[in-house]
């Protein structure tokens, strides 16, 4: 685990529940709180130094700074092992942007979305004879495949008809771009702001094509324990004031996301039903 500093003030403290046994107020009786996050910047990451960064974190430190708890402490994992990790009590929320789907809907409690990003198509200059522009090209092509591991990347791909043998997972995007690199796969398949920082970071050509017209960008958010519905609910109203307030927005073009007017106000009932 790493500690997190954050330099962010707090115009507001929540009174802890009545009962003082809510996890909430567990957590500000503690004045600390850990995470789960994936190293996927600019969603979430961490600095050399060890603080936290990228759009998730961020938002959470914030927010939990706003409800008494200034000192978040971050453990690194895939984006599958936030839900098993947080639900085997390793950490107490998942502050990554995770990707909202059915399944997890059924497991977690979201937050309202914080992001949308489309996916993006990855690879080497002039490699390829016909580059795909779809997931159904990769598919007919029968193309091999890099994407993150657990992410909903790696299951789009499955879901659009990749057989398991033609995909490779890796543990970060970095990772997927070494193995494009390397010749280990034909294609990355990923999130555009992530992915594009991995790429445009080699001294290299790539052939690039976003969007990917049959993987629509899904929403991502915070996840949190069926059971901490105190922590949630705390947690969504603050994250609605910040978006109401514009710091919302200011943090997110901080790290290259601009959220569409049409779905600031989409709540995590909304994008579940719609997963």
């Amino acid at each position: 685990m790493v500690g997190a500093g954050a330099a962010l003030t707090t115009h507001k403290v929540w009174a802890q529940a009545a009962s003082g046994q809510g996890t909430l107020a567990k957590l500000q009786a503690a004045k600390a709180v850990r995470v789960g996050i994936a190293n996927q910047p600019p969603f979430s990451a961490l600095n050399p130094d060890g603080t936290l960064t990228g759009l998730a974190p961020t938002l959470a430190i914030a927010i939990m700074t706003k409800l008494g708890v200034p000192k978040m402490e971050a453990s690194l994992g895939t984006y599958g092992e936030l839900i098993p990790g947080m639900q085997a009590g390793r950490w107490d929320f998942v502050a990554a942007s995770l990707t909202v789907n059915k399944q997890r809907c059924e497991q977690v409690r979201f937050s309202d979305p914080i992001a949308f990003d489309g996916s993006t198509i990855v690879a080497l200059k002039g490699k390829l004879p016909k580059l795909p522009k779809l997931l159904a090209d990769i598919v007919s092509q029968k193309l091999t495949v890099g994407a993150q591991a657990g992410g909903s990347n790696s299951r789009a791909a499955l879901a659009a008809g990749v057989e398991q043998a033609n995909l490779r997972q890796f543990p970060d995007d970095n990772a997927v771009i070494d193995g494009l690199v390397a010749g280990r796969i034909q294609v990355a398949f990923g999130a555009n702001s992530s992915l594009k920082r991995a790429y445009t970071s080699r001294n290299m050509e790539f052939d690039v094509v976003f969007p990917v017209e049959d993987s629509p960008p899904p929403g991502s958010a915070c996840a949190f324990r069926m059971e901490d519905a105190d922590l949630h609910t705390a947690f969504q109203t603050e994250l609605r004031a910040m978006k109401q307030s514009g710091q919302y927005l200011e943090i997110a073009r901080k790290f290259g996301f601009d959220t569409p007017p049409e779905l600031m106000k989409l709540t995590d009932e909304e994008m579940c039903k719609r997963a």
